[in-house]
């Protein structure tokens, strides 16, 4: 039966990653590594095993860092899908049993209709396809266990990437608001990454989908302006004439459309409690509160 108790981490110090360490380190169970450049000055909130690579990021490097490992996951941007490759290449030459990718994030990477918008999920499809081929060639030794969260709410709710802007009371809805949505926390992603690893043969080559609840934009309207004691400003926009605008202005090189069309997807087809690939009962783990979600977003900002 497969165990999983020596874990590396690469992005300790991100968003997400933070959160992913904090977990590890909370659950008490596992030796963590951070992995890190030898040019980051970030040090890792808590007391772990620190192994500096080199710059160049070389798979050799990375396979060293990487033996004696059970799991290794990636918490860094997904902009750069070479290095990444490289990681999982290192991982599975290193003899790695579980890697867990920088998948997470807002749409199913698997939707024909997201990768056409965004070019983000044609890497994520790309480190997927990765994954199964190293798995296979290791005869099934090395494996993979993908994690899909919804959008990041406490992380969205707060810098304007949900379109709630609560510095100046402020909601744009996309429709009519009443579609309902999968989303996570980010201690919630920390948390499913724990499962995962304390479930290795269950989770093993799967993609998993997990949310801190599944609500509509107008239900988090509400529970902002319960936080805030205030009536909002909101303004409604037509969902094809949204993705039509920022598709536009993406292709023209546009960044913040791009952010704008990943929003959209996550309204748009983020359903998860509607997946076979929902996997809470799986993971044993329960839907949050919106309200002391809400609350603790708008406390940390």
């Amino acid at each position: 039966m497969t165990t999983i108790k020596n874990v590396t981490l690469v992005g300790a110090n991100g968003n997400l990653g933070s959160k992913i360490l904090e977990a590890l380190v909370a659950d008490g169970s596992f030796r963590v590594t951070v992995i890190k450049r030898k040019s980051s000055q970030s040090t890792p909130a808590h007391a772990v095993r620190i192994v500096e690579v080199s710059d160049d990021w070389t798979l050799e490097e990375l396979r060293d860092a990487l033996k004696g490992e059970d799991a290794a996951i990636a918490a860094w941007p997904l902009r750069n899908v070479d290095e990444h490759l490289r990681y999982a290449e290192a991982a599975a030459a290193a003899g790695v049993k579980r890697f867990i990718p920088a998948d997470y994030g807002s749409v199913d990477a698997r939707s024909e209709y997201a990768r056409k918008l965004v070019q983000l999920f044609e890497k994520k499809v790309k480190v997927r396809e990765t994954l199964e081929n190293l798995s296979a060639k290791s005869n099934g030794s090395f494996t993979w266990t993908s994690i899909v969260c919804g959008h990041f709410f406490d992380w969205g709710l707060t810098n304007g990437f949900l379109h709630f802007y609560p510095e100046q009371k402020r909601a744009d809805i996309l429709g009519d608001g009443t579609a309902r949505s999968s989303n996570s926390t980010l201690g919630q992603v920390g948390k499913a990454v724990v499962r995962i690893l304390q479930k290795p043969e269950d989770t093993k080559n799967r993609v998993l989908m997990i949310q801190s609840f599944c609500v509509s934009q107008l239900d988090v309207l509400r529970s902002l302006e319960k936080a805030t004691g205030s009536k909002w400003d909101v303004r409604y926009e037509d969902t094809d004439e949204f993705v039509a605008k920022h598709k536009a202005k993406a292709d023209a090189g546009n960044k913040e459309s791009i952010e704008d069309l990943v929003f959209a997807l996550g309204v748009i087809e983020g359903n998860w409690e509607e997946k076979e690939d929902f996997a809470m009962d799986l993971l044993g783990l329960q839907n949050e509160d919106l309200d002391q979600a809400v609350k603790d977003a708008l406390d940390a900002k």
